[in-house]
């Protein structure tokens, strides 16, 4: 009896302390090469809490992680230089001056090609570093369980999931690029799902879904046989061996995280291996963060505030002199009181009382306080998740990338407005925020919020989950998980050899009767012409 008791204590103090005690903690072989901090910003929290739970984590990246010295059993190697000025890479990188309004096959191109030399960039960097070259060297001594990497715009880094065997999770920072819906088997049907190369408003038109189609198909083409085929030449400069990094992504893949969610980014089909983790990177520890000087200001702001931000990539400073002066016109009319993320140590003038200028904002607890009425943004995925959390209305000015596509998401549904950096005017940007005023997009902002947040489980939980899964199943995980899809050709894939069996004797068979019909036609007509004679 004392023993069945002993049992059942024993059960339920190790109920209590919860499962994840009792999992062996894996090895974690973690690459993100790209500059880009508001990418890093993303993966950070899964790679925290897994060195929370005891996983050992080897991360090599570009950006430096500010809590890993918390976790003994998080390693960090950085392709930096000691020293380096990450800032000085990750911010800035779009000055307004350059900025393009068009969205044609022209500019899509020219982005694809800044993103393939950059990432060809931190390629080398990853490279050179010589990083990879110790973990392949610790791996012989204590193996990795699976490889944690970005998706973006280079998989020159999947070369470590070949020579080690490992299983490969990869995270998209941005809506899926379209170069890797195929690896994963998942339709992209650009008929109706944007690319982030694009950004449309509501349903497509002919044009719209023509150009999307290309600029999907034509990009598919360009990262396969060029920014792929670059990956394959620097992994053989610095490691001497042949592999193909696209073969590697199909095989080898078992999750590929995204960040968005539907309530945003709209339906999409799924796979059982893209796992929607939108939101990760948001926490309630950062909602609550917010300087004395801020918290002040929006204390006495009266009615609210407008916030105003474009990013960590975009100095708000370098905005035109005459768009400056319009918006400032307007936001001094405004009833709201202002508080602007302005980089520069000089800044407009304007009354301290109304305007707040800030070189640093603790953008989440802005968002989710209830003085902030609006966000006027530049449309980056995580301060747009970020304000669909919070449940407020967004103007959105969108310079380049996938901002042109959450623009879009939030207009059609009803959240917000897009206006055009070449389109800021006294007229239109009175007209904007008196629209944005009415109740129905503070109202539709917080019915689409309540969707985003009321899910089975929170983002990093499921990111988690799947984490573990693969590092207590393995390659075997991943190839169970893969759809047969993936091996077949284009031809075969879409029944084009059904089709065309179906086809053939038909196309026969009609040619065949054309061919009868016009075989003789002046004896056809002889004949109709005999028969009426005889009739008369």
């Amino acid at each position: 009896m004392r023993t069945w008791l002993r049992s059942e204590v024993l059960i339920v103090l190790l109920g209590l302390l919860g499962l994840p005690q009792l999992i062996t903690g894996g090895n974690i072989l973690a690459v993100y090469p790209h500059f880009g901090f508001s990418h890093f910003k993303v993966v950070m929290p899964i790679l925290n809490e897994l060195a929370q739970r005891g996983h050992d984590i080897t991360v090599i990246s570009y950006v430096r992680n500010p809590q890993a010295a918390a976790y003994p059993n998080y390693k960090e190697l950085l392709t930096s230089a000691p020293g380096e000025d990450q800032a000085s890479t990750t911010i800035n990188l779009v000055p307004l001056t350059e900025h393009t309004p068009t969205r044609s096959l022209g500019v899509l191109i020219r982005e694809y090609v800044a993103l393939h030399e950059e990432g060809q960039k931190s390629c080398e960097h990853l490279y050179a570093s010589g990083h990879v070259e110790r973990v392949i060297e610790r791996h012989q001594h204590k193996p990795y369980d699976l490889l944690l990497t970005e998706y973006f715009n280079s998989d020159c880094q999947l070369a470590l999931a070949k020579l080690l065997k490992l299983p490969i999770i990869g995270l998209s920072t941005c809506a899926l690029m379209p170069y890797y819906y195929d690896r994963i088997d998942l339709p992209d049907t650009p008929a109706f799902i944007q690319s982030e190369f694009v950004g449309f408003a509501g349903q497509l038109n002919w044009h719209e879904r023509l150009l999307n189609f290309v600029q999907a198909k034509l990009l598919k083409l360009l990262y396969k046989y060029h920014s792929n085929r670059a990956d394959n030449a620097l992994v053989r400069k610095y490691l001497g061996v042949e592999v193909d990094v696209d073969e590697v992504a199909r095989t080898q893949t078992a999750f590929v995280f995204g960040n968005q969610h539907y309530s945003l980014m709209g339906s999409r089909p799924q796979s059982l291996q893209f796992v929607e983790i939108g939101g990760v990177h948001i926490t309630k520890k950062a909602e609550q963060e917010l300087p004395e000087h801020i918290a002040n200001f929006l204390n006495q702001s009266g009615e609210g505030v407008i916030f105003i931000s474009w990013g960590s990539m975009v100095r708000a400073s370098s905005i035109d002199a005459d768009k400056l002066s319009a918006i400032l016109e307007v936001l001094k009319s405004q009833p709201l009181k202002i508080i602007w993320k302005w980089e520069a140590d000089e800044t407009p003038a304007a009354d301290s009382s109304k305007f707040l200028f800030v070189k640093w904002a603790p953008q989440l607890a802005l968002l989710c306080h209830p003085k902030v009425k609006l966000f006027w943004a530049h449309g980056g995925l995580l301060g747009t998740t970020e304000t669909v959390h919070c449940g407020k209305p967004l103007l959105v000015t969108p310079i380049y990338g996938d901002q042109f596509l959450n623009a879009f998401s939030v207009q059609n549904r009803g959240m917000g407005l897009k206006l055009d950096y070449q389109d800021i005017t006294v007229q239109n940007l009175n007209k904007a925020l008196t629209e944005l005023r009415k109740n129905s997009y503070a109202q539709r902002s917080l019915e689409v919020s309540k969707v985003f947040n009321g899910r089975q489980q929170t983002p990093l939980e499921s990111a988690i989950w799947s984490v573990e899964h693969v590092i207590n199943n393995g390659l075997v995980a991943a190839k169970l998980l893969q759809s047969p899809g993936i091996e077949l050709n284009g031809f075969i894939y879409h029944s084009l050899d059904s089709v065309a069996l179906i086809l053939t004797p038909l196309i026969l068979l009609i040619v065949v009767l054309c061919y009868l019909c016009k075989r003789n036609p002046a004896k056809s007509a002889n004949k109709k012409v005999g028969k009426k004679a005889k009739r008369s």
